[in-house]
């Protein structure tokens, strides 16, 4: 993929208040972006359309949080489902992790306090597209990398092999988090290498796509029109003839997520077109063939919802061909910690530091025995947090993990650490008769404020009467 652009051109604002829009407006015009605005959040999907068909489409969307009608976690979940490559800043004025865990889960490539100033949403913004130039420059995006070492694993990987020569149905079960989406990937890329072999010589990545759905992100309306595609004129705003998903997906694979969450018409419109392999777009009476394997997944218990009568008997049977349960991570514990590695290498190179950083052997046994209720994508937020926030440069220790992920255990090793370390140094100070210097009193008194405060840097920074910006330094200055 060509590079064409080192920054954002054409932003998006989208706010329900006009005067926000307009002081938005003002602010990014200055500093050279060109700007769309929009206080209705119900046709963001419409409009992007519209630009991206014009000579001059959205590169960036900012979007606010509490909006009437479509929020902006629902609109993110919307726009990423549709337009996977395009970035997302949300503006929230919620301090609570889980809310901002919620909407990098629905496809936020970042989020910033409403109230912050106008130097926090540039840097944002610059932090957000240098994202976007490296999955260009590269090819991130189109090479997920799943990671397995336990023996587990590697038997759904040793049953995803020999998938690669029929492309039958497949269906994908597991608790959100676990990498359903990754899987789905790896049976697509198992099946280019078989292509590859077969004809040897390299199989037409145009021809052969990967294109993913997430169906309940989407209006039942929105998801029919994707998925099937519709004519000219088929419903208000639909301008074109426009090929949904199942025929744009060529002799590839069509992942659809979250398959439960489809209603009853749109399960009978599914079930008619995998027995037929033709879909027929909305708005017409002529089916048009497909060729592309369908995987489909979910988190919830589909074999009781089909008792439930919640989903359709005969469409389960069409999707379950070959069923992939994958396992939560408390279940293949010899996955953590290498999967915990790949996401501090893939840090390094995402924000380019230099040298390198690691886990130490205690954190590494927190990390394991931690049970990881939100599975792969947890400890994702979990690394990336300790990352930002290690108070080493080359070290990720016990105190750098969240207060939930050390749990009682790590608290306390990490006390008896940095204790026994305090203790050690006063005893060679006492032993050898040195007299401390002021930066080394300093840095004793950090430690043991560190270690009454269980490793919590923002209680210690409370008992050291500084602020926890003052601490990060101060322990940055003295190794700590």
């Amino acid at each position: 993929m060509t590079l064409t652009k080192s920054t954002p051109d054409h932003v998006l604002i989208v706010d329900d208040q006009e005067y926000t829009l307009e002081s938005a407006r003002a602010v990014m015009e200055s500093v050279g972006y060109e700007v769309a605005t929009l206080s209705d959040s119900t046709k963001a999907l419409q409009l992007l359309h519209d630009f991206r068909e014009g000579q001059n489409p959205i590169d960036l969307v900012i979007t606010d949080l509490d909006m009437p009608r479509l929020n902006g976690e629902e609109l993110t979940a919307q726009i990423s489902s549709t337009f996977k490559d395009l970035p997302i800043i949300v503006y929230t004025g919620d301090d609570e992790r889980a809310s901002k865990k919620r909407l990098l889960e629905a496809g936020a490539w970042d989020y910033l306090e409403k109230q912050g100033s106008v130097e926090d949403l540039l840097c944002t913004i610059d932090k957000v597209w240098a994202q976007v130039l490296r999955r260009k420059t590269e090819g991130e995006k189109t090479t997920p990398k799943l990671i397995f070492r336990d023996e587990v694993m590697k038997e759904v990987i040793g049953t995803i092999r020999k998938l690669a020569p029929i492309p039958s149905p497949v269906l994908i079960q597991g608790e959100p988090g676990t990498g359903k989406e990754l899987v789905a990937h790896e049976i697509h890329l198992q099946r280019m290498i078989h292509l590859n072999d077969q004809v040897n010589e390299r199989v037409n990545q145009k021809e052969y796509p990967y294109l993913a759905v997430n169906c309940g992100a989407l209006s039942r309306t929105l998801l029919e029109s994707q998925l099937f595609g519709h004519k000219k004129g088929a419903f208000t705003g639909s301008v074109a003839d426009q090929d949904g998903l199942f025929v744009a997906a060529g002799k590839g694979t069509l992942f659809l997520d979250e398959i439960t969450e489809l209603d009853m018409d749109l399960q009978v419109k599914l079930l008619r077109a995998l027995q037929e392999k033709e879909v027929t777009p909305v708005g017409s009476n002529r089916p048009v063939p497909f060729h592309a394997r369908v995987i489909t997944a979910t988190n919830r218990p589909i074999q009781e919802l089909v008792q439930q009568g919640k989903f359709r008997e005969d469409l389960f049977y069409r999707i379950n061909v070959i069923n992939l349960d994958i396992p939560p991570l408390r279940d293949r514990r010899d996955d953590i910690v290498p999967i915990a590695k790949h996401f501090i290498d893939k840090l390094h190179q995402e924000y380019q530091l230099p040298g390198e950083r690691t886990l130490t052997p205690e954190a590494e046994k927190v990390l394991h025995q931690y049970h990881w209720p939100g599975n792969v994508r947890e400890l994702n937020n979990c690394i990336e947090r300790s990352f930002a926030l290690a108070g080493h440069p080359e070290l990720i220790r016990v105190d750098d993990l969240p207060p939930e992920v050390v749990g009682l255990q790590g608290f306390a090793e990490s006390c008896e650490t940095a204790g026994r370390a305090v203790v050690e140094r006063a005893v060679a100070v006492a032993a050898s008769d040195h007299f401390q210097t002021y930066d080394e009193v300093v840095a004793d008194h950090i430690r043991k404020a560190l270690s009454r405060s269980k490793g919590v840097k923002s209680r210690a920074a409370s008992l050291l009467s500084i602020d926890r910006n003052r601490l990060y330094r101060l322990m940055e200055k003295y190794e700590i």
